[in-house]
This record gives C-alpha cells, structure tokens and sequence, in this order.
C-alpha cells in the first residue's frame, strides 16, 4: 500500500485479518460457545461456593467479585482498541511486546493505588481479611494485560484462541480454584478466580509472542480514551434504567424490575461475544472500501441471536421468570421481561451500529450518551410504574436505532460506492 515489498518468509509476515465477512460467523461460534460455558460455570462456581460459605462470608465474596467486574467496562475498551490496531496493521512480536510493556507500565499506578487503599477498602466493605482487597490490585493488571492481549488476537481472526483462554480460566476456577475456596474460604475463591485469569493470560500471550516479524501497530492514548468513553456510553445505556428503577419504585417492584432487567442482559450476552469478533471485520471493511458487506454480515450475525432470544422472551415472560426466579416470585414483571427483553434486541442493532461509527471515527458513536440522557429525562418525568419506566427505556432505544440507520447505512453505502471505483487487484 505504497510502501516498498521485500522478500520475506512466512513466518516473517504479521497475521493480517482477513476482509471476507461471510466467515464472521464460523468466527464468532467458539465465542459463543465459550460464552455459554463461561456462564454456566459461573453459575454453579456461587451455587457450589455459596453453599460452602456462610451467608455473611457469601456476602463478603459477591462484594469483591462485583468491585472486580467494575473494571469490565473501561477494560473492554482495551480490547476494542488494540483489535482495531490489529485490524488495520496486522500482529507482529513486536506489537504484542510494545503494547504488554505499556499496559504494565500504565496500570502499576492504579496497581500501586489499590495495595494502598486495601485497608479502608476492606474496612468499608467489611471484609475479614485487607488480602481480600488487596486481591484487587493483580486482578486488574491481569485483567487489563489479558484484554489487551485478546484484543490483539481478535482483531487478526484468532478467535480461537480467545475462546480457548475463556475455557481455560473456566476450568482453572472450576478446579483449583474451588479447591483453594474449601480450603481458604473467601480468600480462597478470588485467589482461584485470579488463578484462572492468569492461566488464561497465558494461553493468548503465548500465541500473541508467535506472531512472525513486522512494524507494530499504532494505538494511541486519544484511541484508548476515544474507544473507552464510546463503550462506557453504550454500557450506562443499556444499563441506566434498571438504577433509576430501583431508586424510583418500592422495593418489591424494583426486584421486579431487576429481574426482568437481568433477563435482558442475558438476550445480548451472545451478541456481545460477537461484537467483539465484527467489530475488526468493520474497521477492515471500512479502510478496503468493502464495509458494506462487512456491515451486513456484523448485523446479521451479532443481531439475529439477540432477537431470536428477545422474540422467545417476549412469547414466554411468565414461564422465562418462573425458571430462572421460582414460580409465582415475580409474576407481575411479565409484561415488563416482554419489554425489556425487546429492547435487548433492538440494543443488539444500536450495539453493532455504534461500532460500525467507531469503526470510521464517526459522531454517531456518540449516540448511546444522548440515549442515556434521554432515558434519564423520561424516567424521571415518568416513574411511577415498572411499565412506564420500561416504556422510557423503550422510547429511548427506538430513538437511537433510528438516527444511527439514517446516518450509518447512508455512510456505508458510499463506502461501497467507493469500493467500486477501486481498481480490481
């Protein structure tokens, strides 16, 4: 692409992601299956630990392990930036070297920071032991190198690999870890749930380091920064109506609320697998003058689950409630799981658009921020039932969809027209 080629061997030539998009979807299945284990597993590792732990040491754990998944959000930035990277430049030694020494040298302040505040962290959280803050601090710079590190593989189509470390820390945290939570209780299990993020750490930074020779890819401050407040937009707005519920309505109907809420996420957690997978195939498609395609296909494969899963929802409320909850324990939210389980479809659309805006530097992936401070506006004019502050989220979501198809699809189109034009190679 107007620089000069020089002889090279294979293994001197960094991955490259490939631009055929009708592939996205054989990419996305060990996602999706790793995702699915990774959820059941979670699952019985509380009902196993939960079982094994008294109410008030549960307790303690649930606090820790939520404060660890506070860091998901800005973490999955990470990732989104460095498979951008990748998608544009490919994966050389070189990139994962760089770009593992900058994550280490970024996160040890906040690392360092969290060691200090461990005790009043533990003090506030009432927990028996500051180990079990401390914990804390490896478990973000893990977390933040193996986010890194997956972005990096995802972007060049290595989806296997990823889903293979998501199996592995499943089953590190499933074994030893369960294990080390017998044995040494709350301290115990976080100390197995860091285990299993490490073994997995491992698992991609070895196929991160066998990539051949090459330039590395260019990430910048602005493109971690830009990225990290377009996810965090497209988090509080899938998310704001469930906090504003339980601050506006009584306690019994918020835990209904909550419920169908939590539902909801489960619609787009499939979809958010994919997202991670489509969202290269955007930036490749975009800078070849072949997004249109790629659009489509990302529209297809993250969409197409999430309302096959929100249709289900919506046909059977009462009966989705009474597996996941017990029967009879929350039979007035049917109406609202109906709702929000539709909206978690539409967001799946709103998911992949955004993305398809970040993918070309575009205002529209600014959207979700508008959404959410329009949810804020409407909830809080309208709040005195469950229904109606789903109804806002709901008004909300149709909003957006709307003015990311009228802007998106126009764009992507003239990308295609541009793709055209293009001499044949």
């Amino acid at each position: 692409m107007g620089r000069q080629r020089k002889h090279v061997t294979a293994t001197d030539v960094p991955v490259r992601p490939s631009i055929r998009t009708s592939a996205l979807s054989r990419l996305a299945a060990p996602l999706f299956i790793a995702v699915v284990v990774q959820s059941v597993a979670n699952l019985l590792f509380h009902a196993v630990v939960g079982r094994a732990l008294q109410p008030a040491e549960y307790g303690a754990l649930g606090t820790v392990l939520a404060a660890m998944t506070l860091v998901a959000v800005p973490l999955s930035a990470l990732q989104t930036a460095s498979a951008r990277a990748t998608a544009t430049d490919g994966l050389s030694r070189a990139t994962a070297l760089s770009l593992t020494v900058r994550t280490v040298a970024y996160s040890a302040p906040v690392v360092a920071l969290l060691l200090l505040a461990a005790k009043p962290v533990a003090a506030f959280l009432h927990l028996d032991s500051a180990w079990d803050a401390a914990i804390l601090a490896p478990t973000l710079l893990v977390a933040a190198l193996i986010a890194v590190i997956r972005g990096l593989l995802l972007g060049v189509g290595r989806t296997s690999v990823v889903a293979g470390s998501y199996i592995v820390a499943t089953a590190v945290r499933l074994g030893p870890g369960l294990a080390l939570a017998y044995f040494a209780g709350v301290t115990g299990a976080l100390l197995g749930t860091l285990l299993g993020e490490l073994c997995g750490l491992l698992l991609v930074m070895i196929a991160a380091l066998r990539a051949g020779q090459g330039p590395r890819a260019r990430v910048s401050g602005s493109d971690y920064l830009r990225t990290g407040a377009v996810v965090s937009g497209l988090f509080l707005f899938t998310t704001v109506d469930l906090f504003l519920a339980r601050h506006f309505l009584p306690a019994s109907a918020s835990g209904g609320y909550v419920a169908a809420a939590t539902i909801g996420k489960t619609v787009l957690a499939l979809p958010a697998a994919a997202i991670s997978i489509a969202y290269p195939k955007l930036v490749s498609g975009w800078t070849t003058g072949r997004g249109t395609a790629a659009l489509r296909s990302s529209l297809l494969v993250v969409g197409v689950p999430a309302i096959l899963a929100a249709l289900f929802v919506a046909l059977v409320p009462g009966f989705v409630l009474a597996v996941l909850f017990g029967a009879g324990t929350y039979s007035d939210a049917t109406s609202v799981t109906r709702v929000l389980a539709l909206v978690a479809g539409l967001s799946a659309f709103v998911s992949v658009l955004v993305h398809a805006g970040l993918a070309r530097r575009a205002w529209t992936a600014w959207l979700p921020w508008a959404g959410a401070a329009g949810e804020i506006l409407l909830i809080s004019m309208w709040h005195n039932s469950a229904t109606l502050i789903a109804a806002g989220s709901a008004i909300a979501a149709v909003a957006v969809i709307a003015l990311l198809v009228a802007f998106e699809i126009p764009a992507w189109k003239s990308n295609r027209n541009a793709d055209s034009a293009l001499p044949s190679a």
